[in-house]
């Protein structure tokens, strides 16, 4: 059936605080479709990091409103020539290509009566284990932070250039969860060798994104010496970047913002797994409908860092609660979360 999304259907939602991290709120876009009485809802977390504001996202959605409007979705294989098929009208922005093909998704399970994960899958959604970052922070805050995560069983702790352990150290002294640490490419100028080393002895279970996609080239002979596997996140954006992995790092990080969706996703991480890779899942600062489709995608990863929604203040969605890191998917319909309110 033919879909409507006209502008009174894109949703900027300006205010979303944040009472976890260090920003006091962050724009993203949602997208509204409907058609049948039914309404799929999409949405977009806009990053810097790869030039997308929320501004951006909205006019590229808005300028392919006569491509929207013309979709005929009938079957996953509809969103998937969707999803091929409106890039002209949305590049360069993968998070506007992300909002829409969640809608879509989310609208085509809702007609259907099921769970998107069902309809991409074949099987209900199984509770995620998630991890829950840590930022960088003073002793005083870690301690808060601690005593927070008490239970949970995934921490993933951020670091900077200086590849400071002291943190992690104090964390690991009060936790038996799993950890992982994540460089954001900011460890041009140390010795990772030595520093997965003291890693591998706190009982760390990965590296993620050591250097800068820039400095990639670096990545063997890195990946050959260290004690750690070492995952990517800013080196892996879309399909095409999964082929240069192996050799290069251990795994991925998948993002769906940044790769364009849930259709693209999960061929990532198929192919991830066909050729050897550990593969993630990750988020933005997202609301439960960008994190329920990620738990979709956690379906078929070995990680989930899906803790966007838990750092918000004022999550718009509901339907998908995060306790002691466990998220726990509803049946559905589509995502299975709906508006808060």
């Amino acid at each position: 059936m033919k879909l409507n999304a006209v502008s009174k259907n894109l949703h900027p939602r300006n205010v979303f605080r944040i009472s976890r991290a260090a920003r006091a709120e962050v724009r993203n876009i949602f997208l509204e479709i409907s058609a049948e009485g039914i309404t799929g809802r999409g949405e977009a977390s806009p990053n810097a990091y790869f030039d997308e504001t929320a501004g951006n996202v909205r006019h590229f959605l808005e300028a392919a409103a006569p491509f929207i409007e013309r979709l005929e979705i009938e079957s996953v294989a509809d969103i998937e020539r969707a999803w091929l098929e409106g890039w002209p009208w949305l590049a360069p922005s993968r998070a506007a290509q992300c909002a829409l093909d969640l809608a879509l998704w989310d609208w085509l399970a809702r007609r259907k009566g099921t769970s998107v994960a069902e309809l991409a899958l074949g099987r209900p959604a199984r509770p995620v284990q998630s991890f829950c970052t840590i930022g960088l922070s003073s002793e005083s805050e870690l301690e808060l932070k601690a005593v927070e995560l008490s239970g949970f069983p995934l921490i993933k702790m951020k670091s900077d250039s200086m590849a400071d352990l002291t943190p992690i150290a104090f964390i690991r002294k009060r936790t038996g969860a799993t950890l992982a640490v994540d460089a954001n490419g900011a460890w041009e100028k140390i010795d990772i060798q030595a520093v997965s080393r003291e890693l591998a002895r706190l009982g760390v279970l990965f590296i993620e994104q050591p250097l800068s996609p820039a400095r990639d080239e670096r990545m063997p002979e890195l990946l050959a010496a260290s004690a750690l596997p070492i995952l990517a996140d800013e080196s892996c954006v879309t399909l095409e970047d999964v082929e240069r992995m192996p050799g290069c790092f251990s795994g991925f990080n998948i993002k769906l913002v940044k790769c364009g969706g849930l259709t693209p996703a999960l061929v990532m991480a198929r192919r991830g797994r066909e050729l050897g890779l550990r593969t993630m899942v990750g988020c933005m600062l997202e609301s439960s409908l960008l994190i329920a489709a990620g738990v979709v995608v956690a379906q078929e990863t070995d990680y989930a860092d899906l803790d966007g929604a838990w750092l918000l203040a004022d999550d718009p969605l509901t339907g998908l609660p995060l306790r002691q890191g466990v998220l726990t998917p509803g049946p559905g319909p589509g995502f299975g979360v709906e508006p808060a309110g």
